[in-house]
């Protein structure tokens, strides 16, 4: 049984979180060897060095006892700790779905860092393109694509939906959950889903019938003609009809941005459009009674859509504005 109660010298964490953080070795100094192994290996992703920071802040306000230690484990730590790590996790979602290279001329570091990321070798084994999948690569003549790692800035949910479980795996280990455990909990929670999985297949079938029958074109193309060209205002409002009518951002995408391709001619708000699309899309998909992930989730944590809306509107209402904000930002930088 592992001791709960175990201490070590303030000062000495103290300096191995800041200096050394990044590679776990407080970890390791405080018998947490998995957190430590964890640390080594995503040191590369910088959000070992960030956690180490806002542990390093918190210890330092942490009061010592007469032998200058504190608790290896400490509640307030581990808030600061969770805090930080849903900043970083939302700050990543937004980076994975707004499309900066085509929104900045030029840019191209997420496709050179899909590209390195599929260079990557063990002697003579490449990892990402043995283990899950080579990063997407286009070829520069046909312009085909190969690969299932899609460039940040272009992630879909189901890229989403498997980011997740990897970070979930990942928790149960830092946590110590058993592997058994880990599956049980995974089956349970399948089990508990399965009816309104079924009822969102059947909302899925509904919407694909609807976009197939162009409705929801033919409803963007007549708030697309309340202005000439292009207008944040009428591109929006398409938009979140779109994105309510279709919810599934690929139908989403290859309908209503076609709509917007022939009435956005200068092709240089293309990428002020596509900002728009995929924002408001992903806004709308945590409102939106048509969002399967959103049925999924209130099903399974038991929560009726009307306290959802009652919590959740103000909340997106302040995201909604910032997005317009940047948009217009953007739309004047273009």
């Amino acid at each position: 049984m592992k001791n709960t109660n175990k201490k070590v010298n303030k000062v000495v964490y103290a300096v191995l979180t800041i200096l050394l953080g990044t590679f776990g070795i407080n970890k390791f100094y405080a018998g947490k060897v998995k957190a430590g192994i964890l640390s080594i290996l995503f040191c590369w992703t910088l959000i070992p060095t960030i956690l180490s920071i806002a542990e390093f802040i918190t210890v330092l306000t942490e009061k010592a006892d007469k032998e200058g230690q504190i608790p290896v484990n400490s509640e307030r730590r581990a808030s600061v700790l969770f805090g930080t790590s849903l900043v970083i996790f939302v700050l990543f979602v937004i980076a994975c779905i707004i499309p900066w290279e085509s929104l900045f001329t030029n840019l191209e570091v997420f496709t050179d860092f899909n590209n390195w990321l599929g260079k990557i070798k063990i002697g003579d084994y490449a990892i990402f393109s043995n283990l899950i999948g080579a990063p997407v690569a286009v070829d520069e003549v046909y312009g085909s694509s190969t690969g299932v790692i899609n460039t940040i800035g272009s992630w879909s949910m189901t890229d989403m939906a498997i980011f997740l479980f990897i970070i979930t795996a990942v928790i149960a280990i830092v946590s110590n959950i058993k592997f058994n455990d880990f599956v049980a909990t995974a089956t349970n929670g399948i089990k508990k889903v399965l009816p309104v999985a079924i009822t969102a297949m059947l909302i899925s079938i509904v919407l694909v019938i609807m976009v197939t029958t162009g409705v929801n074109v033919t409803i963007t193309n007549w708030i697309a003609s309340w202005a000439k060209g292009f207008n944040v205002a009428t591109v929006t409002l398409a938009s979140m009809v779109g994105s309510v009518l279709t919810a599934d951002f690929y139908y989403f995408a290859s309908s209503i941005g076609q709509v917007f391709s022939a009435t956005v001619t200068n092709a240089d708000y293309h990428g002020v459009v596509a900002l728009i699309m995929q924002s408001i899309y992903n806004l709308m998909m945590v409102i939106a009674p048509t969002s399967v992930g959103l049925v999924i989730g209130l099903y399974y944590l038991d929560i009726p859509y009307g306290n959802w809306f009652k919590y959740i509107w103000k909340v997106l209402l302040s995201v909604f504005v910032v997005v317009i904000i940047a948009t217009i930002i953007v739309f004047a930088l273009v």
